[in-house]
C-alpha cells in the first residue's frame, strides 16, 4: 500500500509582529533582473515584460509587497508600477527571499505618494436618494 504525503506549502502571516509587511522600492533595473530570474527558474509569476517594455520611458515608481509564498524560499509579490501621469497597474512576480530583502525599503515620502494614489483611486459613493433628489431639484 502506497501512502501519499500531502505537500505542505509554507505559510506567511503578513500583518503579525515580525510578519512580512514591508514595502520595497525596486528600480526598473531591479525589476528586469528579478523578472529574468523568475523566468529562468520556471516560476509562474514573471511580471509583465511586454507592458513594462512598452511603458519603460514613463515609469515613475515601482513598489513591491509580499502577499504570499510560492514554494520554499520564494515569495509571491505584487508589483505596482506608477507612470508619469499617475496611472499604472499591478502584477505578480515571484522573488526569492534574499532578493526581496536586498531591495530598498520605501521612504516616508514614497509612503505618502502611495497613500495619495490609493485615496485618489477609491470610487465615489453615490448620493443618498434624498441627497440626489435635492441635487436634481434644488428648491
Amino acid at each position: 500500500m502506497r501512502i501519499f504525503r500531502a505537500r505542505k506549502w509554507p505559510s506567511l502571516d503578513l500583518y503579525s509582529p515580525g510578519g512580512r509587511g514591508d514595502i520595497k522600492r525596486p528600480s526598473p533595473a531591479d525589476y528586469e533582473r528579478l523578472a529574468r530570474t523568475a523566468r529562468d527558474q520556471g516560476r509562474s509569476a514573471v511580471g509583465r515584460p511586454g507592458w513594462m517594455a512598452a511603458h519603460a520611458s514613463r515609469i515613475r515608481s515601482l513598489f513591491a509587497v509580499v502577499f504570499g509564498t510560492e514554494g520554499p524560499g520564494v515569495y509571491r509579490c505584487l508589483v505596482t508600477a506608477v507612470l508619469d501621469d499617475g496611472s499604472g497597474g499591478s502584477f505578480t512576480l515571484d522573488v526569492s527571499h534574499a532578493d526581496f530583502d536586498a531591495l530598498p525599503d520605501v521612504t516616508a515620502d514614497e509612503l505618502v505618494e502611495m497613500a495619495h494614489l490609493y485615496l485618489l483611486d477609491m470610487p465615489p459613493i453615490d448620493l443618498d436618494p434624498d441627497q440626489q433628489a435635492s441635487w436634481e431639484d434644488p428648491e
